[in-house]
């Protein structure tokens, strides 16, 4: 089974910040990802920029800047992940929010969305 995991933060949240837990964060993140690679789980990840780089684009081609959800918080980071079942997705969602402190978005990938 494959699944989506995100992280939202706003950009000001990540300033507010000391800069020791962005460290840590940092050096977490890429054990983590690490481990999760080599039980090949992890199928992908992508960091984003931040909101102030965002834009949308609406229909005409109108392009605004800011990010689609404002009233929520944009995404950071998105994880693409392939377990064997989902409360192992969970469980690696629960130690991201555990370690970020904050919840973190999960979400089944559709089969009809797979591509071999």
């Amino acid at each position: 089974m494959r699944y989506i995991l995100s992280w939202h933060i706003r950009e000001s949240e990540l300033r507010d910040r000391s800069p020791a837990w962005r460290e840590e964060v940092v050096a977490f993140l890429a054990r983590f990802e690490d481990e999760l690679f080599e039980r090949s789980e992890l199928d992908w990840v992508e960091v984003l920029d931040p909101e102030s780089h965002a834009v949308i684009v609406g229909p005409g081609a109108e392009v605004r800047h800011g990010f689609y959800n404002e009233g929520g918080k944009p995404s950071a980071r998105v994880w693409g992940i392939r377990v064997a079942h989902r409360d192992r997705a969970l469980e690696v969602a629960a130690t991201l929010a555990g370690q970020l402190d904050t919840w973190i978005e999960v979400r089944e990938c559709l089969p009809g969305a797979q591509r071999p």
